[in-house]
């Protein structure tokens, strides 16, 4: 990406969806995501859309101290953190919301992080969960049928009528993939399996995934900011 390009207004319609396990080596992971954010910091965007999401490792004495740093490293550069399932840690860790896996978890969630916060619900990909995210008021979704497949876009399709918020594609995403799931409607691409295992390193992993989605992107119809 060239640094002397001008930056256009707004956010990307599309962002990055980044999942960050529980067993990294601190040291490693920082290093990779100094890179990964200093090609999402040099996008032609004047603002970012893009989210880490960190898994909970209740078994590491050290976690929460982790989180932390993470998560305000991540606010620093831009980047939305979310906790995956525990808004109690999500609380600890500084994050700027959570993503749940059920409906009836969602009250608690906001009661304790505040209005302000950013809850997510993991849909799979049944429809009948996303209405039932939906009357949730949760902020956004994600539909996913773990890592060996990709998902329908039924799902998708469906929350797209039933709203503007955001929905993340969820499981083993490549660059060739992302135009089918943009031109859709998807908010987010769970973009972590491709960038953390990219042969030329994640630095080139995001490159390339941000350059496919602007590609899809110009081919589409332009949509609302939906997560600054």
């Amino acid at each position: 990406m060239s640094e002397s390009r001008a930056k256009i207004s707004g956010a990307p319609q599309c962002g990055l969806y980044i999942k960050i396990g529980s067993d990294y080596a601190m040291d490693v992971l920082t290093r990779d995501l100094k890179q990964i954010l200093l090609v999402i910091n040099n996008s032609a965007y004047e603002k970012n859309m893009h989210a880490i999401e960190l898994a909970v490792n209740k078994d590491d004495p050290d976690f929460i101290e982790k989180a932390q740093s993470l998560c305000a490293f991540a606010k620093l550069k831009g980047i939305v953190p979310i906790m995956a399932d525990d808004p109690v840690i999500a609380q600890q860790a500084g994050a700027e919301g959570v993503m749940l896996p059920q409906p009836e978890n969602v009250a608690k969630a906001r009661e304790l992080l505040g209005d302000s916060a950013i809850i997510g619900m993991r849909c799979g990909i049944a429809p009948e969960r996303a209405a039932a995210a939906f009357d949730a008021e949760v902020d956004y979704v994600g539909f996913g049928t773990g890592k060996k497949s990709l998902p329908s876009l039924d799902a998708l399709k469906f929350w797209t009528m039933l709203t503007d918020k955001p929905a993340v594609i969820e499981g083993p995403i490549s660059n060739d993939h992302c135009a089918y799931y943009v031109q859709a409607g998807a908010g987010f691409i769970d973009a972590g399996d491709y960038i953390w295992s990219h042969p030329k390193g994640v630095m080139q992993g995001t490159v390339n995934m941000m350059h496919a989605i602007d590609l899809a992107l110009a081919q589409d119809t332009p949509q609302t900011d939906k997560m600054q």
